[in-house]
């Protein structure tokens, strides 16, 4: 499978999902698609980031001595590595 470049996803995105717009707004559309996707993908984490938070978390607690942890200490933990 090829892989797409953002710029004709975008186009392709603009095309299919917006066929009656302007052509003098295709560029003005398709920046603020590509401009979105990357805001986006700032926000977002990698595997290993995930993985790594994991592993903190599961160090810091020490889950194997069996330590109750309840999802509000969770969020409360995993906000302090939080993207904003």
């Amino acid at each position: 499978m090829e892989k797409e470049t953002l710029e004709e996803v975008a186009t392709k995105v603009l095309n299919t999902k917006y066929p009656y717009h302007r052509p003098t707004d295709a560029g003005y559309w398709k920046d603020m698609f590509i401009s979105g996707v990357n805001y986006q993908a700032e926000r977002s984490y990698s595997e290993e980031e995930v993985k790594s938070f994991l592993d903190r978390y599961r160090s810091q607690f020490r889950m194997d001595k069996n330590v109750d942890i309840k999802q509000s200490d969770f969020i409360q933990w995993f906000n302090k590595f939080k993207k904003k």
